[in-house]
């Protein structure tokens, strides 16, 4: 049966949640009106997977709503590090001195660097090859006519998965914590995960070589194996304090 302060303790914890996910979207709303001045400059990086193809607006509102979301995608950006803060903050006033010293100076620049990275990384070598298989499939019986909109919503949401996809060792090391997986598991799912790696490159990019797949692969892999390094380490630090 549930106490009456488990009750009072969970809807604590709601209320805070609450009240970071208002913060959140104050954040980001803020940024994305701050990054909109700048649009023009993020829009000329963003189209250059495009090798000269023009874009085009099909309704009056189209073209604001364009800039609006290249604004929200770099608002996201410019963010992050204020969300991962945020999030992160929701339990950290449970944890001692020194393991939140190590969430704000060492997780948190770490999930930001994670993140940025995987964008980046998105953006060099995933997006101009995408870009460029899903053009060539239909450039033999149509010509191409991009929506602005439609274009930017499609970077966007391939940039920001890949972002997320390298956030992979926090999450791990994150569930590990709470006893949902050790490195034993991880271990035997290896062979799970490099598939499934591999099938979700696929399906974010389907135009890479053979070469170029493996080498976009990799950097997963690697994250998935750094991650069972920490693991192990932190499991092994948890037996010799328990003894």
């Amino acid at each position: 049966m549930v106490k009456s302060e488990q009750i009072v303790h969970i809807a604590h914890v709601l209320e805070k949640f609450r009240k970071v996910i208002i913060g959140i979207f104050a954040i980001v709303i803020i940024a994305t009106a701050a990054m909109y001045f700048q649009v023009d400059y993020i829009i000329k990086i963003l189209i250059k997977p495009l090798n000269g193809i023009d874009l085009y607006f099909m309704t009056p509102v189209e073209g604001f709503m364009a800039k609006m979301k290249v604004a929200f995608l770099g608002g996201v950006i410019v963010s992050s590090p204020i969300i991962t803060y945020l999030l992160i903050s929701i339990g950290a006033s449970k944890i001692d001195k020194k393991v939140r010293r190590l969430l704000y100076f060492v997780i948190i620049p770490l999930a930001v660097a994670l993140f940025i990275g995987g964008i980046l990384f998105g953006y060099k070598f995933l997006l101009p090859s995408t870009i460029g298989f899903l053009l060539d499939c239909g450039n033999d019986f149509m010509k191409a006519t991009l929506s602005g909109s439609d274009y930017f919503s499609f970077i966007g949401t391939l940039l920001l998965t890949i972002g997320i996809l390298f956030e992979l060792p926090l999450i791990l090391i994150a569930l590990s914590r709470l006893r949902i997986v050790n490195s034993k598991m991880l271990k035997t799912k290896r062979k799970f995960a490099v598939m499934l790696s591999l099938i979700t490159v696929a399906i974010v990019s389907p135009s890479l070589d053979a070469v170029t797949f493996i080498l976009v692969t990799m950097p997963i892999i690697a994250l998935y194996e750094i991650s069972i390094g920490c693991i192990y380490l932190l499991e092994k630090r948890d037996k010799a304090h328990k003894y």
